[in-house]
């Protein structure tokens, strides 16, 4: 593939960053430097600055940071090269001719993949507001959901005939293969025979918070043919490029609005799609769902940009408390003041609006829990606290929860709070997670996302990223350090991936920089961690390479090692024999 850096180059010379992200944020200058409203977090007072010297833009209330390229990427969710095509047509540039014609028919197919998208949409509402959607509407409607919601969130049907939507797409000019790749088209196995995924479903689209449609949620009417045969209730879009699962959010496109005309309300956490529209037409307009799945890290990530409190409404029964405890467990790690609303017995958010009871629903989420007070709620409601074998492991979940948070003032406030309510000293309930400490005060155990790793893996995935991104800030290293970098073995595939890259490219003699592997590697995460390393100052390359360099066999050898075997002196010697690296003193010649 070509080096687009002197492309990207041109680029950011022909387009000042101020103007492109005015398109979408009002700035307004104050000194040097711009400031608006952040376009990634909701916020009443500007947070969000934009420098033109430095071609960057940084928010001081999420910490979300880049370039143009970057800006784009983030707020239209585009991939790298769709996001330069987007800026080379602004600019009026045209793309390299020597740009990979793998990566433009790649560019192209996922382009004309979001067009079927917005068609199928349009052509999924026309049929519910026609005939073959009376029987939705009609589902709709005893459903106690009002019209003007349907249109509000864009709900359609899906037909029973499941070539229709095959022969809309091909009279656009669309391509199988595109709509294979947007979800709306499956091959059955055997024959190859196309058809369309979804047929005879109530029909939800699925946005991004920029409000584009990534793909769909169906819905079985009762009594339909899916439900006779038992088949699942909802069918959504397939895990693809378009449609990350792990990063979805029912509802998110209406987000920042709700967050902007509530500033005090919280972001409120339920289960289905239906619940999601009926908290909206009851004024909880920030409600969100997660998508068929379980809650994962990335929504996590999705909801701390926000700095709100987050309220779980799951269904009172068993499920409902195991997907709460979950979710709790992983928004608590991020750092993310949860609460769980307590519903009576039997309801469900869609229904107790179906049934007029939205005062009460309302007042549930008002009334909402801090999440420990409300597991301690649950042991002593469920169990026998005064048995000492619950008590212990009543105690042992609660310095679980003391160590996932990563603030000390939340890990002492409910050390001290659980260890009232268990009728225990917080000594004891303090070496429960701190064995060797008792006169201390408490200390949360650092979680994956903050600045201390605990984690082996997470330690050794920041060492290796440490050293492909000092490589990439200053190449002229690797020179130095040949004779280690030449056998270098890393764990991580995309650490692996790029430093086989940076070899190729010398072994090339292609120059290589920080910009040229941004343009390489579109992967989501990988781009992020490089990225991360265009703001950061590194005064001594050399020095900070060969510190990381020193680490590495350590580290890797730690990660090895089973978590649950503590190390001995043995082991500790065994290592510190491993580490030494002697760096060549004058670099090699080319």
């Amino acid at each position: 593939m070509a080096d687009l850096t002197p492309f990207v180059d041109k680029l950011k010379s022909h387009l000042s960053i101020d103007v492109v992200v005015g398109e979408k944020v009002r700035l307004d200058r104050k000194g040097n430097r711009m400031w608006g409203l952040c376009p990634f977090h909701a916020e009443n007072t500007p947070s969000f600055t934009v420098s033109v010297d430095r071609g960057s833009y940084k928010c001081f209330g999420c910490g979300q940071f880049g370039d143009i390229i970057s800006f784009i990427r983030e707020t239209e969710g585009l991939e790298f090269f769709e996001a330069l095509r987007v800026l080379a047509d602004q600019a009026g540039l045209d793309m390299p001719q020597q740009f990979s014609k793998q990566d433009s028919k790649k560019s192209a197919l996922k382009t004309q993949a979001r067009e079927a998208l917005q068609i199928a949409r349009r052509y999924y509402a026309e049929l519910l507001a026609g005939p073959e959607g009376a029987g939705a509407r009609k589902y709709l409607e005893d459903r106690q959901v009002p019209a003007e919601s349907w249109g509000h969130f864009g709900l359609g049907w899906a037909p029973r005939n499941r070539q229709d939507l095959l022969g809309l797409l091909r009279k656009n000019d669309i391509d199988i293969e595109a709509a294979e790749l947007a979800g709306l088209a499956i091959r059955v196995e055997g024959s190859g025979e196309i058809k369309a995924r979804f047929w005879e479903r109530l029909m939800f689209p699925i946005s991004d918070s920029g409000g584009r449609t990534l793909g769909f949620s169906g819905r079985y009417l009762p009594g339909s043919f899916a439900a006779e045969k038992k088949m699942g209730k909802y069918i959504n879009s397939p895990e693809g490029p378009l449609f990350p699962k792990r990063r979805i959010l029912f509802g998110v496109d209406k987000l920042q609005v709700g967050l902007r005309n509530n500033p005090e309300a919280p972001i409120v956490i339920c289960e289905g799609n239906l619940d999601v529209m009926q908290l909206h037409n009851i004024g909880q307009i920030t409600s969100l769902a997660a998508l068929g799945t379980a809650f994962t890290d990335d929504h996590s990530r999705i909801l701390s940009r926000y700095d709100r409190p987050v309220v779980l409404l799951f269904d009172p029964d068993t499920a409902g408390a195991k997907a709460a405890f979950s979710a709790g467990r992983i928004l608590v790690a991020e750092g993310i003041d949860v609460r769980v609303a307590r519903l009576p017995d039997g309801c469900d958010p869609a229904d107790m609006v179906a049934n007029g009871d939205k005062s009460l629903l309302n007042q549930a989420i008002s009334d909402s829990w801090d999440i420990l007070k409300w597991r301690l709620d649950t042991w002593s409601s469920k169990s026998d606290l005064s048995q000492a074998a619950v008590k212990d492991k009543a105690a042992r979940e609660m310095a679980e929860w003391i160590t996932t948070t990563p603030s000390p003032v939340i890990a002492e406030t409910w050390q001290r709070e659980a260890a009232s309510f268990l009728g225990i000293s917080q000594d004891t309930l303090r070496r429960l997670y701190d064995p060797h400490t008792e006169v201390q005060p408490p200390m949360p155990t650092a979680h994956p996302n903050s600045s201390q790793p605990q984690n082996r893996k997470e330690v050794l995935q920041r060492n290796e990223r440490e050293i492909i991104g000092t490589l990439l800030v200053d190449p002229s290293v690797y020179s130095f350090l040949r004779q280690q970098l030449d056998v270098l073995k890393l764990s991580d595939p995309s650490t692996s991936s790029l430093l086989q890259w940076i070899r190729l490219q010398r072994e090339q003699g292609i120059t290589y920089s920080l910009t040229s592997a941004l343009a390489q590697f579109d992967n989501d995460d990988q781009y992020k961690w490089l990225d991360s390393f265009r703001h950061q100052i590194i005064t001594d390359p050399r020095l900070v390479l060969e510190r990381a360099l020193s680490a590495l066999p350590a580290n890797t050898e730690s990660h090895n090692v089973s978590q649950d075997e503590p190390m001995t002196l043995e082991d500790l010697a065994q290592l510190s024999r491993k580490i030494s690296l002697k760096p060549n003193a004058t670099p090699d010649q080319p």
